[in-house]
């Protein structure tokens, strides 16, 4: 059985120091040359961003949330890391799909991570939902019909939760302001999100 500090071995030292890095917009992250002396090893969260809800009442869907990658890069060296975070998508008749968020850990010797973005939420009278069966994410869109609705996917410890969806003409359901989360009824999607942590 892996032990904490087979994932971060200068933890095992009594002299590593946490460290993290947050990205709600797309930026670089450059690893130190004491993480790469540390062995490299670090833990990400990587959210897609969540689709645009649909603005069309009765029988609709609310959007899907961005996925939720959570994982183990190890890089080797000390080149810039390009972050991408996907953009929500945009509410409409037919909701626009999230963005991918992208951790290219590629580039320092690492492996790319990608967390897809949400589909966008689409009206249950067309053929189709989710939207894009490929780009689903965490949580799916809430679904709301003549005869009931079904609450919307719970995502990941908050992040990438489906949007809800609303029958009644005129009511507003805007998404919960959490990373990578689906638009409600009449609601645009969130942006993506990373989280880098590490010892050194």
């Amino acid at each position: 059985m892996s032990s904490f500090t087979d994932f971060f071995p200068a933890a095992g030292g009594g002299g590593g120091i946490p460290k993290y890095q947050e990205f709600t917009s797309s930026g670089t992250f450059t690893p130190t040359q004491a993480l790469i002396d540390a062995g490299g090893r670090m833990g990400l969260l990587v959210v897609g961003g969540g689709g645009g809800g649909i603005t069309v009442t009765y029988t609709s869907f609310g959007a899907g949330g961005g996925e939720v990658l959570m994982k183990y890069a190890t890089l080797t060296n000390t080149n810039n890391i390009t972050v991408t975070i996907g953009a929500g998508g945009t509410k409409g008749s037919v909701g626009t799909d999230g963005g991918n968020t992208t951790f290219a850990a590629s580039s320092a010797g690492g492996v790319d991570a990608v967390a897809q973005g949400g589909g966008g939420g689409n009206n249950g009278n067309l053929a189709g939902f989710p939207k894009n069966d490929t780009n689903v994410g965490a949580g799916f869109g809430g679904m709301y019909t003549s005869t009931g609705g079904s609450a919307a996917g719970s995502g990941v410890m908050g992040y990438g939760v489906g949007g809800g969806a609303r029958q009644s003409s005129g009511s507003t359901d805007a998404a919960n302001q959490a990373y990578g989360n689906g638009g409600s009824w009449n609601g645009n999607g969130v942006e993506g999100f990373v989280r880098v942590t590490w010892f050194e």
